[in-house]
């Protein structure tokens, strides 16, 4: 996740804060390094020029943990007014190493927050801190070394910035890594830090037999070390095409089986890893342990959900399960948590799929409304909405069960169309005139619900200018993504594609990227992109409030957004190709 870093000025200009002179910053922390044992003061200032929450709202600040072993964990904390501004303390704990915070309220989030560093109780910066620097200080790796030469995952930290700096181009990167194996090879200590550095460096130069190796004995002599997890898990998503990834597979669930406490055993059931082999029973075993630890994040009640729906377990017990996550969900902090994450849409939608499967579809077509509020794809919409529609049938509400296939089907799920006509031939005893009803309703929904294209002139690297107010008359597909993405370049073969079909056609395919004019260059020399390529359009990127990556918007021929996909995919052009078709036929 990229972090917007905030430069603040002297502790002095605190005390200017309940006078006239309003300071520029948004969101801070004093002191920025502090020592373990002590507290850390984060402010918000409403009053800020581009501040965006309102003294009138409930504000937490959400603080990311980084800890000295390796270990991540999130906390939300509440804010309090203090002369006019928001104000939350937190206490440091001794194995701390750095941390970020933003800054939200249950409904939405700021996006300004800062970041502190953490200091042993003799005032040295703890293990791994200057690590969170390494963007912003060519010195970081250096620093660290000198400080804890046995940390060796400050090795990953920097083959990662200068990967994706580009500092390097690939063929210096893999030689400095050659480079960094010899080093890390002199040394014998058997640490979960040197076999995770080791594990990493081989991972990136695909030599999949020391890899395989070196993550064997990590997780056989250090099971329960965060390094430990993240380099399984990183094997495990990687599909290889031998047999090594069910014996590392093997390995984490031995793991998880031995520890039911252990964060290898909690990322086991959150992810599933299809293993047809974990029971509900194991994982609601594990579940119940994450719960009695960590009773205020809803992923453990997600994870037994995300099972239960492919085990179809006894319906009123997952129930129960399903409407305790619900009520931990509304609380204000817990959405504070996550308000701006996938997550509560992926929750409700699980808790709806529970209600369901009990037969409380009243409750399951609340919390299935509840999904698709939270969810910004436009694909995954129109699939929630046609779920809504066969809740609405199952309640007898024929006439909204049709409204809501007819949106599904608009906003491009064409599989609702049958569902419509099902309807249809229900409501009228026949299917006679269902073509003509179905174009003017849908005509009529999509005239509703499209919204004006934002405007913007932007630059290709081709060197042609693109207006939006003047390509009025023509489809427009803008794909928003970074070179650094990898569902971005797998989705672009297939992307290819759909610009030559559309070669005659009214379309102008737009992707606008994150990268420099040179990288984008030299990307294009070995992975061709047919689209008319625009460097540097962060700008565009937040006009659109895009957050994930990558993401299409199609704009039809008057000029009004559609639809958005996001997401990519080797097969996510088709999945265009009906909004495509749609843009050009208005």
């Amino acid at each position: 996740m990229n972090r917007l870093r905030v430069c603040i000025v002297t502790v002095c200009l605190l005390t200017l804060l309940s006078s006239a002179n309003l300071p520029a910053q948004i969101a801070w922390c004093s002191p920025k390094e502090v020592r373990w044992g002590d507290t850390v003061k984060i402010y918000y200032n409403p009053s800020a020029t581009k501040a965006t929450l309102t003294l009138r709202e409930e504000v937490y600040a959400k603080i990311s943990l980084e800890m000295w072993n390796g270990l991540t964990k999130d906390t939300i904390v509440k804010m309090a007014l203090d002369q006019g501004m928001f104000m939350a303390k937190y206490l440091v704990q001794d194995s701390l190493s750095s941390a970020y915070f933003n800054i939200r309220t249950p409904e939405r989030s700021s996006k300004t927050g800062d970041d502190f560093l953490a200091l042993r109780k003799d005032g040295i910066l703890a293990r791994g801190a200057t690590l969170s620097k390494i963007w912003v200080d060519t010195t970081a790796f250096t620093r660290e070394m000198a400080l804890y030469p046995d940390n060796f995952v400050a090795y990953i930290s920097k083959w990662d910035y200068l990967q994706y700096s580009k500092k390097l181009d690939e063929s210096s990167l893999r030689q400095v890594i050659t480079d960094d194996i010899a080093l890390l090879l002199q040394n014998n200590l058997a640490s979960p830090e040197r076999y995770s550095a080791l594990a990493s460096a081989y991972k990136r130069l695909e030599k999949l037999p020391e890899y395989r190796e070196i993550l064997m004995r990590l997780g056989k002599e250090f099971p329960l070390s965060p390094y430990t997890e993240q380099q399984l898990l990183g094997f495990s998503l990687r599909q290889y095409k031998d047999s090594s990834i069910w014996t590392i597979r093997s390995l984490i669930r031995s793991i998880a089986m031995q520890f039911p406490t252990s964060s290898i055993a909690r990322a086991m059931v959150e992810r599933s890893f299809a293993d047809t082999t974990l029971t509900l029973q194991t994982t609601k075993s594990i579940c119940d342990n994450w719960i009695a630890q960590e009773p205020n994040i809803p992923e453990p009640y997600l994870a037994y959900l995300q099972l239960a729906q492919r085990t179809k377990p006894v319906p009123g017990n997952t129930a129960k399960f399903a409407q305790n996550l619900l009520e931990l969900i509304m609380k204000p902090e817990v959405q504070a948590n996550y308000q701006s994450d996938y997550l509560l849409s992926e929750v409700f939608r699980h808790v709806s799929d529970a209600l369901t499967a009990a037969d409380y579809i009243g409750q399951a077509l609340v919390t299935l409304k509840a999904a698709r509020t939270f969810e910004f794809d436009s694909e995954t919409q129109s699939k929630f909405l046609a779920k809504e529609g066969s809740l609405l049938l199952r309640s007898g509400q024929p006439t909204l069960a049709q409204e809501a296939f007819l949106l599904s089907y608009a906003m491009g799920f064409t599989k609702a169309k049958d569902s419509a006509l099902a309807v249809y031939k229900h409501i009228r005893g026949t299917d006679s005139g269902f073509a003509a009803f179905i174009k003017q309703k849908t005509d009529s929904i999509l005239i509703t619900q499209a919204k004006p294209a934002l405007p913007f002139t932007i630059k290709a690297l081709n060197g042609k200018t693109y207006d939006i107010a003047k390509l009025k008359g023509k489809a427009v597909v803008l794909n928003f993504w970074f070179i650094g993405c990898p569902p971005c370049r797998q989705e672009i073969p297939g992307l290819n594609t759909l610009v030559k079909e559309y070669a005659q056609k009214d379309v102008v395919f737009l992707a606008l990227a994150l990268d420099d004019e040179k990288s984008l260059n030299d990307f294009i020399k070995k992975t061709p992109f047919a689209y008319s390529i625009v460097p540097k359009a962060q700008s565009i990127s937040e006009l659109y409030g895009v957050e994930g990556y990558p993401t299409h918007i199609i704009i039809n021929r008057k000029g009004m957004n559609i639809g958005q996909l996001i997401g990519g995919s080797e097969t996510r052009h088709e999945d265009l190709r009906p909004l495509i078709e749609r843009a050009l036929g208005q």
